[in-house]
């Protein structure tokens, strides 16, 4: 994934009307964005930059079957990635800042950690659209206190590298 990380950032750093809008009505539209994968992995696989992809991938693990939002198969190699939208606008007064998503719940990123930390012998990354971006002290605050059984997750994308209407988080294990 970190080598199509620039292509996914390239794709929706045009987006900035639609990121924009969903920040004004503070909303999460995490369905939108899987729709903009679809065409974008079917781009990447026309221009053979990733062999192919597959959406919602079932897996079978110890504890049940686990839905996992995309395989993407580059160089022969799966990919599972969970997504994760995250709308940090509050402009229609909702309490959803970054530290909202960073809770271990059923809304929050930690959730996803957990549930590729379940699967073995699997690159896993969790793809996570922020908008619009957090400040850098917001963001350092958030990643620095991640719980004990998830400060194996890191970020491999900087947050300096992108525009004020998005962050794209790329996490590794």
């Amino acid at each position: 994934m970190e080598n199509i990380i620039q292509y996914i950032q390239e794709w929706f750093v045009t987006k900035q009307e639609y990121l924009e809008s969903f920040a004004r009505n503070d909303t999460r539209v995490e369905s939108w964005f899987k729709a903009e994968l679809l065409v974008f992995f079917e781009r990447l696989k026309s221009q053979r930059l990733i062999d192919g992809f597959e959406r919602e991938r079932n897996l079978r693990t110890s504890k049940g079957r686990k839905q996992i939002d995309f395989m993407v198969r580059i160089k022969e190699v799966e990919h599972l990635c969970e997504l994760k939208a995250m709308s940090i606008s509050k402009a229609m007064g909702t309490p959803r800042n970054l530290a909202f998503y960073f809770r271990d719940d059923s809304v929050g990123i930690i959730k996803d950690f957990k549930k590729l930390d379940q699967l073995l012998d699997y690159n896993k990354w969790v793809l996570s659209f922020i908008y619009p971006k957090p400040s850098e002290s917001d963001w350092k605050n958030v990643t620095t206190s991640l719980s004990e059984n998830v400060q194996h997750w890191h970020c491999v994308t900087r947050i300096e590298d992108y525009p004020e209407y998005l962050f794209i988080a790329l996490w590794s294990s």
